[in-house]
Parts: C-alpha cells; structure tokens; sequence
C-alpha cells in the first residue's frame, strides 16, 4: 500500500504541474478544472498522512498558500462555467442574455487578475514539493497495512459523516458538505486497485460515486448559477429595466433545475450508497 499511494501521489502533484503552467499561459478552462482535481486529490492524501500521525504531518499547514491558490482558481473556474451554463439555459427558452455574459466576462477577466497577483507572490512549486515531501516520508515510515487500515476507516468515517448530513436536513449547506465528503471517499478509494480481492465491492462503489458526484457537480453549478444572477439583477439592474423579465424567467428556470436534481440526488444516495 506504500508504494500505491506513494505513486498516487506523485501522479496527481505531476499533473497539478502540469495544468498549473497551462493556467498560467492561457487561463484555458479545461486547465484549471484538472489543476484544480489534481490539488483535491492530494488533499485527499494529506487527509490520510494526518490520520496515521497528526502531530507529524497537518494537512492543512502542508497544503500551505496552495490553499489561497485553490481559493482564487475557483472564482475563474465559476465564471467559465456560469457563461457555458446560462448560454444552454437562455438558449432552451429561446432568449438572449448578453448584458449578463459581459457581467460574467467582466467577473473573470477580474478573478484572472487576482488570481495572477496572486501567483507572482509565491513558488507554487515550492510549496507543493515541500507538503507533499513530508507526506512522502510518513508513507514511507508507515507499516503499508496501517496506511490501508487508515484509509479504510477514513473512507467509512466520511460515508458516516454524509448519511448524518443526509439525515439532519437537505438544505444547500449540508449537500455542499456531503459532495465534499464524497468527492474524499473516491479520491482516497481509488488508490486501491479495482481488482483488489479485499475490496469486492470496489469497482461498484467507485462507479457509483462517478454518479454521485457528477450529479452534485452539475447541482453545484446550479446553486451558484442562481447565486451569480440575484447579485446581477439586485445590483447592476432596474426591475424597470427593458428585458428584466428574461433574467426573472431564467432564474425561475435554473432554481427548479437545482430542486429537481437535488431530489434525484438523495433518492440516488438512499438508493445507491445506503446514505
């Protein structure tokens, strides 16, 4: 199991690499959504190094400015993705909305700046040799069953933590929390090999939260969707204004899509993951 996760590891730090300096060059959204998968997954890592022995190894110190890194990369990320979403909906009701795709353009073309500013002031390099180094060396020192032992009970612990949020309430906060929690079970679970004979349910679960957490990345968007189009109409915008009823009529829209899929969602959870 060293080896597995030392290698896991070392692929997805390479591939933040990668897609670091292509974000860099040209911003291209594709980019920053791998750069941004890539950083998760180590973070998953990080989570596990802190489970076997947190007075060596924090996973929040380790990720150090990175995190900031990850902050200021969503706010590009959302923008790309709300002028993708809102151009599908207002073309399914066949309307146009091009005052609020100059907003949006506007928003990352701002967040693109900050998020420069920002890199120019640290060694991304550095900063994730240095965490994920440390990391490394604790694997390395780690009898390979407590790390499987470790991950095994990480993994359950975070599926226990989901079916209590999905319990409590179905509000956005507690969806948001459970995604997070289960995009963690599917990093650190795909570690394992997907022919481990130890894990026979192994191949199922994974597909499953592909599922999962493709339906509550599609959800997320809608929530932000929304979120994004109240702050435009409320600030840039007079309800006296001509048109104002197209964004009244896409805001409408994009809230019944969030309510239907987060329905789908918890019937897929209940259903398929026993959450």
């Amino acid at each position: 199991m060293q080896k597995e996760i030392i290698d896991y590891l070392s692929t997805h730090c390479e591939l933040f690499t990668e897609n670091f300096r292509k974000v860099t060059d040209s911003f291209d959204a594709d980019a920053i959504h791998d750069m941004r998968v890539a950083f998760k997954r180590i973070r998953a890592v990080y989570l596990l190094a802190e489970h076997i022995d947190h007075k060596a190894f924090s996973a929040r110190s380790n990720e150090g400015k990175l995190r900031l890194l990850f902050r200021y990369s969503g706010r590009m990320r959302d923008t790309q993705v709300q002028q993708e979403l809102i151009l599908r909906v207002a073309e399914e009701h066949h309307t146009t909305c091009h005052e609020y795709i100059g907003h949006l353009q506007k928003l990352e073309n701002k967040a693109i700046r900050k998020f420069r500013d920002f890199i120019s002031t640290i060694d991304a390099g550095y900063e994730l040799a240095t965490g994920a180094e440390k990391a490394r060396m604790l694997f390395q020192q780690s009898d390979p069953e407590t790390i499987r032992t470790h991950l095994i009970r990480i993994v359950d612990e975070l599926f226990e933590k989901a079916s209590q949020l999905r319990s409590a309430d179905q509000s956005d906060d507690n969806l948001h929390e459970i995604r997070r929690r289960l995009k963690q079970c599917h990093y650190l679970l795909s570690t394992f090999s997907s022919t481990d004979p130890d894990l026979p349910r192994l191949k199922t679960t994974l597909k499953r939260l592909d599922k999962i957490n493709e339906m509550l990345g599609d959800w997320h968007d809608l929530v932000v969707a929304a979120e994004y189009l109240n702050k435009f109409t409320t600030g840039h915008r007079d309800p006296d204004d001509a048109g104002h009823s197209r964004f009244e009529l896409l805001t409408t829209n994009i809230l019944e899509k969030r309510d239907e899929l987060r329905a789908r969602i918890l019937i897929y959870a209940g259903t398929k993951l026993g959450i």
